[in-house]
Formats: structure tokens, sequence, C-alpha cells
């Protein structure tokens, strides 16, 4: 069952849809060990950049913090929707947060601080096909009202698998936590 999450589509975003912020998710490792963006990361930049592009939100905002190799996931993925066409003034990047909780709570305090949103900001959300859901429901613990828009899939079934087996993992340890009042509080 979560196999195939990996790779049902979801409805495209009606075209007349504007949303505050397009929010992208990073990816870790953001590079392979050459430098060159892996192709996960590149999913997800591209699909943002194509909302962007298509004018669904003014706002592209990256988020993803420092990875093991040392890169920053929000540098690298700002870089790559630069070399894409997305202008520098039209990006934001929050650079501190390790997962997907902290996505949620900093990207919140990040819009918050710069006064670039409502009260519960609307935004599209933009990560793998596996990742959606669980990234959605942090979102929306956050105080977000979430439109999804899912990345490609994987093309690779092991690389599906791999995906859905770390969302189980993810799923497991939210039993020992409270991940929505992380996500909205810390």
């Amino acid at each position: 069952m979560l196999v195939s999450s990996c790779t049902e589509a979801l409805p495209e975003l009606p075209e007349d849809l504007r949303a505050e912020a397009i929010v992208v998710l990073g990816n870790r490792p953001p590079t392979d060990g050459r430098g060159r963006v892996e192709p996960e990361t590149n999913r997800r930049v591209e699909r943002g950049v194509e909302l962007y592009q298509r004018g669904h939100a003014p706002i592209l905002l990256m988020t993803g913090g420092t990875a093991p190799r040392g890169d920053v996931e929000s540098e690298v993925m700002r870089a790559l929707a630069i070399e894409l066409g997305v202008p520098e003034r039209a990006i934001r990047i929050e650079t501190k947060s390790q997962n997907t909780i902290e996505n949620a709570r900093l990207t919140k305090k990040l819009l918050s601080e710069q006064g670039e949103t409502t009260r519960r900001p609307e935004i599209i959300l933009v990560t793998s096909p596996c990742h959606l859901g669980r990234a959605r429901r942090l979102f929306e613990c956050a105080g977000f009202e979430v439109r999804p828009a899912a990345s490609e899939a994987p093309p690779s079934i092991l690389h599906r698998i791999g995906f859905a087996a770390y969302e189980v993992m993810a799923l497991v340890y939210y039993v020992f936590i409270d991940e929505c009042a992380r996500a909205r509080t810390g």
C-alpha cells in the first residue's frame, strides 16, 4: 500500500489556484559525492519551479538544513531554482531544519517573521509522493492550509520501496512523540 502511494498521481492543481508560497522540502543528501544534485532533490525542485512559473505563488521557499557532507539542502535547491529561471528575489530559504517536523515549524516561523503570510497561510507543498502524506499532516499541524503537489516518483521500484520503508520507520517513531505538537512549537 505504501509503495503504491509512491506512484499515485494527485489531481492537478487548478490553474487559477493562488497560494501564498510554494514550499519545496529538501532531501538528504542533496548532492552526490561529486557535488551533483541528486535526482530526488532535482525532481522536487523542478516541480516547485514549474508551479512557480505557472504563477501559483509569488514565493518559492526551499527548506532543509545542513546534510552530513556539509552542504545545505535549501542552498543547493535555491541554486538549482535560479539555474532553472526563478528570479533570486522570489526565493526564500530555511537553512536550519533537520527533519520534516522542523521543516514545518521553521517554515512557519520564517514566513511569519518576514510578514509574507496570513495567520493560516495557504501553501503548495512539494515533496516526493511517498513523503507527501506525512509532510502534509505536519504542515497542517504547524498552521498551514496545504495544497499537495507531488514531484515525480522515483523511476525505480527499489527506490520507491526504500522511500516507503523510510516512511514506515518515521510513522513508528511518531508513536513515541507528539509530532503534531512539535511541528507547532518545537
